[in-house]
C-alpha cells in the first residue's frame, strides 16, 4: 500500500527476468499516491500482470488475496520494496522446481540491503538451510521462498491473527506437513527496511510454544520427531519459571502422553 517510491524497481526486477512463464499478481490495499500508476507502466514489459486493489486488514490479507487471485503451481511473496536478485533469477529456480517432485516449499538466500535484526552486514547473504528444529526459533526470509499452491490452499494461507509473522507460522506449519528444501540461490534482495524486520510480533511468539506443541502431537508417530518433543518439556520449564504452574503441568502431560504414542509404533516395529 502506498508504494509508488520503491514499486518500479521490485516490477522491473520482474520485467527484466530471462525466465517468462510467470504471472505478476499487484495485490495492493487502496493506495491512496501513485502505486497503481506505477504498476500500469510494466503492463507491456509484464503482459500477466493483474493489478487487484482494494481495502484490506493488513499486509497478509493483501497477500491471502494475491494468492488466490494466482493461476500458477508455485508463488512467491514479494514485497514492493524488495527485489529479485539477478535477470536469471528465476530461470534458475524453475530448474529446481522441476526437478522437486515431493517438496511443497523451496527456498533459497536474500541479500541484506540494509542494517537488520540478523546480525547481517548491509549487502551480506541470509541465511542458508534451517533444519524443522531450526524454525522453532527463527524464520525464513519469505522473499525467497516458493511454495506450492496446494499447500496454500491446504493449510488455509496466512494467519491474519499475526500481523508480522504470519509467514513465519505459516513456514512452521509448511515444515511439518510436508518435505521443504533448500536451493544455494541468493533469490531476492530484501530491503529489511518494513516492519517485520525492524519489529515484532508479540502475538505470535506468544503463540510460538502452542503451535510446536499442537503440531508434535499431530505428528506424534513419526520417529524423526521424536528428538524434537524435548521441546515441549523446555516449554513447561519456562512455564514454572513464570510462575504458570497449570500451563506447566499440562505441558508436561503432554510429554508423557508424546512418549506413550511411541508404544504401537515401537511395538510395530519388534
Amino acid at each position: 500500500m502506498n508504494s509508488a517510491a520503491v514499486l518500479a524497481e521490485a516490477l522491473q526486477s520482474l520485467a527484466g527476468q530471462s525466465f517468462r512463464d510467470f504471472e505478476v499478481i499487484v495485490s495492493d490495499g487502496a493506495s491512496k499516491d501513485d502505486t497503481l500508476a506505477v504498476a500500469e507502466r510494466f503492463v507491456s514489459t509484464l503482459p500477466r500482470l493483474r493489478i487487484d486493489t482494494r481495502p484490506d486488514t493488513g499486509v497478509y490479507d493483501a497477500i491471502n488475496r494475491g494468492v488466490r487471485l494466482a493461476r500458477g503451481a508455485w508463488f512467491l511473496v514479494l514485497g514492493s520494496d524488495d527485489c529479485l536478485h539477478a535477470p536469471d533469477t528465476l530461470a534458475a529456480v524453475a530448474t529446481h522446481l522441476s526437478a522437486e517432485a515431493d517438496a511443497h516449499m523451496v527456498y533459497g538466500d536474500v541479500r541484506m540491503m540494509a542494517v537488520n535484526q540478523c546480525g547481517v552486514a548491509p549487502g551480506g547473504r541470509f541465511a542458508g538451510p534451517m533444519s524443522l528444529k531450526q524454525f522453532f526459533a527463527s524464520n525464513v526470509c519469505q522473499q525467497a521462498i516458493f511454495y506450492r499452491r496446494e499447500l496454500f490452499d491446504t493449510l488455509g494461507g496466512f494467519d491474519l491473527r499475526y500481523r508480522l509473522y504470519a509467514d513465519w507460522a505459516f513456514n512452521l506449519h509448511a515444515a511439518f506437513a510436508a518435505p521443504t528444501r533448500w536451493i544455494d540461490l541468493v533469490v531476492a534482495d530484501y530491503a529489511a527496511t518494513g516492519m517485520s524486520a525492524t519489529m515484532t510480533d508479540a502475538v505470535f511468539l506468544e503463540d510460538l510454544p502452542e503451535l510446536i506443541r499442537v503440531e508434535l502431537l499431530r505428528h506424534a508417530r513419526q520417529r524423526a520427531l521424536w528428538p524434537l518433543q524435548r521441546r515441549v518439556l523446555r516449554d513447561a520449564d519456562r512455564l514454572r519459571r513464570h510462575g504458570q504452574w497449570g500451563s506447566a503441568f499440562a505441558y508436561v502431560g503432554t510429554y508423557l502422553g508424546l512418549l506413550a504414542r511411541r508404544i504401537p509404533v515401537l511395538v510395530g516395529r519388534a
